[in-house]
């Protein structure tokens, strides 16, 4: 049996049929290595062929060995993870409207439930996708999230005089919450301009400004801040993994990025903002004011609240936003301080499982695209909690899977499905993958 039969016989036993390239190439190059070490001791080239692949054993045996290791497999402790924090999230969202009534609960429960099943229907779409399509795909599907963009700015919807939402039929698109499919599309272009040094890094700093700057001009400071964040990390990981050569420069401007990125973004708004944002910067240093009224009123629920049930002061009618921004706030006023201790166990658990998922990874294409879509969750989650216990000042926040919402569920969902994938591929992917742009653009 020479060496293309013996590997023929062996991925015939593969079933997925996207592992038995890279296992054959495996096995070819240990065959390979096989016969330099037996040459090596003066035996000759067709022997050394025919003993090596005779020492790799029965290739059936070989191939369905393989077989049970080089398949596709479902992470469904993450899946049960998920489907219990959407039963959760709903049924706070089911209480405060008992609660507040309709008048302080201005959404539809009934269409909150659909959002989830159309996130999860969307979730398991995302988990039997091949996700290397979206690495491959990077910088198309970046730029149709940019020229999206740009089009809400012209001729998008406007919302409470807000731009940034697209009319889709008779519902409504949220852009600021849309535009966190970036991150995974941005992995793709990072893994597409590995190994090209300064050029491939300058290249990945401007897409990663590009829409910082269009979610600016919204305007939407909380997302536009979040974004470059997320990003300035993932090039941060990959530039401290050697991608780009020498990482050392480059790591030092990533991270100073980091650090002068909170003070560009509030001189931005003070010299260049309109005057309610240049109001709001303000009220974060002077509390007292009406402006800050779901401040002070998040401040007073959280003092008064106790360790285990309702605490002194009830949130009905004095805090509006409960249902959106204020989840943790409720949580803690009307079940105590050990149910949100718990409610934050539970998300931490959730995003240490979605880094694990990422940072185990043996396809670098799949640990940068996790990675960014794990940041996202992460952010979302310390922002929002940060803006409950009155740390941060009130902005427009999203807690996944609690927060009532079309777009911003979905996204949530579709984002959780792309690690899903990566999670599902692990063991039938190369380490290496290889980089086709079938649409040129510009960078």
């Amino acid at each position: 049996m020479d060496k293309r039969q013996f590997l023929e016989a062996v991925t015939e036993q593969i079933r997925f049929e996207k592992a038995r390239e890279m296992i054959s190439d495996e096995l070819e190059n240990h065959i390979e290595d096989q016969k330099e070490a037996f040459m090596s001791e003066g035996i000759s080239e067709t022997e050394s062929y025919q003993k090596a692949i005779e020492d790799m054993g029965d290739p059936v045996e070989v191939g369905i060995s393989l077989d049970r290791i080089h398949r596709p497999k479902m992470e469904w402790k993450m899946i049960m993870l998920v489907l219990g924090l959407s039963i959760l999230g709903l049924f706070f969202q089911y209480v405060m409207f008992k609660d507040m009534g309709s008048e302080a609960y201005p959404y539809n429960i009934n269409s909150q439930c659909v959002y989830i099943v159309i996130g999860l229907a969307v979730m398991m779409f995302f988990c039997f996708f091949d996700y290397t399509r979206i690495g491959l795909w990077g910088k198309t599907g970046a730029a149709v999230l940019l020229l999206l963009l740009l089009y809400s700015y012209f001729g998008g919807l406007a919302v409470y005089g807000q731009r940034g939402y697209l009319r889709v039929g008779g519902l409504s698109v949220s852009l600021h919450q849309l535009i966190y499919l970036y991150i995974p599309f941005y992995g793709g272009i990072l893994y597409s301009y590995k190994n090209q040094g300064r050029k491939g890094f300058t290249k990945s700093m401007v897409w990663s400004v590009l829409p910082v700057i269009l979610v600016l001009k919204l305007p939407d400071l909380s997302t536009a801040g979040s974004l470059m964040l997320i990003m300035l990390i993932q090039v941060c990981f990959i530039t401290r993994k050697g991608w780009f050569g020498e990482w050392k420069k480059k790591l030092a401007f990533v991270v100073s990025a980091m650090i002068g990125l909170p003070v560009f973004l509030v001189l931005y708004f003070v010299f260049f903002g309109a005057e309610y944002q240049k109001a709001r910067l303000f009220s974060v240093f002077n509390t007292a004011g009406d402006q800050n009224y779901q401040i002070n009123m998040a401040r007073n629920l959280i003092s008064g609240s106790k360790w285990i049930g309702e605490g002194r002061l009830n949130a009905k009618g004095f805090l509006p936003a409960a249902a959106s921004d204020y989840i943790v706030t409720y949580v803690m006023s009307y079940y105590g301080i050990l149910a949100v201790i718990v409610l934050l166990a539970v998300l931490g658990l959730f995003i240490f499982k979605t880094f694990k998922i990422s940072v185990h990874q043996k396809n670098q294409l799949g640990t940068v695209i996790g990675v960014g879509c794990s940041l996202v969750f992460m952010i979302q989650i310390v922002l929002y909690v940060m803006v409950n216990l009155t740390i941060f000042p009130s902005t427009a926040v999203f807690l996944p899977l609690f927060t009532y919402g079309g777009t911003g569920t979905i996204v949530s969902f579709a984002l959780i499905g792309i690690l899903l994938s990566i999670y599902r591929y692990q063991n039938v992917l190369p380490v290496h993958m290889v980089r086709k742009q079938k649409v040129k653009l510009g960078l």
